[in-house]
C-alpha cells in the first residue's frame, strides 16, 4: 500500500504577500500607479498631466515677470509726467511778459535740470538688462503651449522725445518759452499714451495669470483621480489581505500538525 503525504499549496500564501506589499507601497508613496504594470495607460496619462502641469507654472513666472517689466517702465513714466508737468509749470511762468532775462535764466537752470533727469530716465530705465523706454525692440511672454504668447510691443519714446526738441528746450527767451509749450504738451501726451498702451497690456497679463491658475487647479484635480492611491479602499484592502495572510499560515500549521500524525503512525 503506498501512502502520498503531500504539504499545503503556497500559491495563495504568495498572492496575499504580494497584494500586502503593493497596498503597503500605495499607502507610503500616496500613488495609485508606482509601477508602468499597475496601469500602463493611467501612468502615461499622468505623465502627460504632470509635464503640463510644469508648463502653467513656467507660464505664470514668466506672466509675473512682465508685469514686473510693466511695472517698472510705469514707475519711470510716472516720473516723467511729474517732471514734464513741471517744466510746464516753469515754462507758463517763464512766457510771463512781467519777468526779466535773469528771473528767465532762473527757471531755464531747474528746467536744465529736469530734462537732463528725464533724459537720464527714458535711456536707462531698463529691466534685467532690457530697455524699456529706448527700444522699439517686442517683447513676447510665452505661455504654457508653444505658439502661445502675448507680445508686448515696444516704443522708443527717448527717440521720440529728441525728434519732438525736449531736450533743446529754451525757456530764457519769452518766445522760447512759448515755443517750449507746444513741445511738452506733445511729450506729455506720448507718456499718458505709452502708459495706456502699457496698462491694456498688463490687465490682460493678468486676466491671463487667473486663467492659467483655474487650468492648473483642473489638471492637477485630474492629474490626482488617476494616480493618486484611494487610502480608504487600499487599507481595507490590505486589511484582507493581512487576514488572508493569517489564515494561510494558520492552515499550513494545520496541515503540517496532521503531517507529523500521519508520519508517526506509519512508524513501525
Amino acid at each position: 500500500m503506498a501512502f502520498s503525504i503531500n504539504g499545503p499549496s503556497i500559491s495563495s500564501g504568495y498572492s496575499s504577500q504580494t497584494s500586502s506589499s503593493q497596498s503597503f507601497e500605495k499607502l507610503s508613496s500616496g500613488s495609485r500607479i508606482n509601477h508602468a504594470g499597475d496601469d500602463a495607460a493611467g501612468l502615461a496619462i499622468s505623465q502627460r498631466l504632470s509635464a503640463q502641469l510644469g508648463g502653467f507654472d513656467a507660464a505664470t513666472r514668466n506672466a509675473g515677470n512682465a508685469i514686473s517689466s510693466i511695472q517698472v517702465a510705469d514707475g519711470a513714466l510716472s516720473s516723467l509726467s511729474k517732471n514734464i508737468g513741471r517744466i510746464q509749470e516753469l515754462t507758463l511762468q517763464a512766457a510771463n511778459g512781467g519777468l526779466n532775462d535773469q528771473d528767465r535764466q532762473a527757471l531755464q537752470a531747474e528746467a536744465e535740470q529736469l530734462v537732463d533727469e528725464s533724459s537720464r530716465i527714458l535711456e536707462k530705465t531698463n529691466f534685467n538688462g532690457k530697455e524699456l523706454l529706448s527700444s522699439d525692440e517686442d517683447s513676447s511672454v510665452q505661455l504654457e503651449n508653444a505658439g502661445t504668447e502675448i507680445t508686448v510691443k515696444g516704443k522708443d519714446l527717448a527717440a521720440e522725445f529728441k525728434s519732438l526738441g525736449f531736450e533743446d528746450i529754451d525757456i530764457s527767451s519769452q518766445a522760447g518759452a512759448n515755443s517750449a509749450l507746444s513741445v511738452l504738451d506733445k511729450t506729455s501726451e506720448a507718456v499718458s499714451n505709452r502708459s495706456s498702451e502699457l496698462g491694456a497690456v498688463s490687465n490682460r497679463i493678468e486676466s491671463t495669470i487667473e486663467s492659467i491658475a483655474s487650468d492648473k487647479v483642473n489638471t492637477a484635480e485630474a492629474k490626482s483621480r488617476i494616480s493618486d492611491a484611494d487610502f480608504a479602499k487600499v487599507a481595507t484592502e490590505l486589511a484582507a489581505s493581512l487576514i488572508r495572510e493569517k489564515a494561510d499560515i494558520a492552515v499550513q500549521a494545520q496541515a503540517n500538525s496532521q503531517r507529523g500524525n500521519v508520519l508517526r503512525l506509519l512508524q513501525p
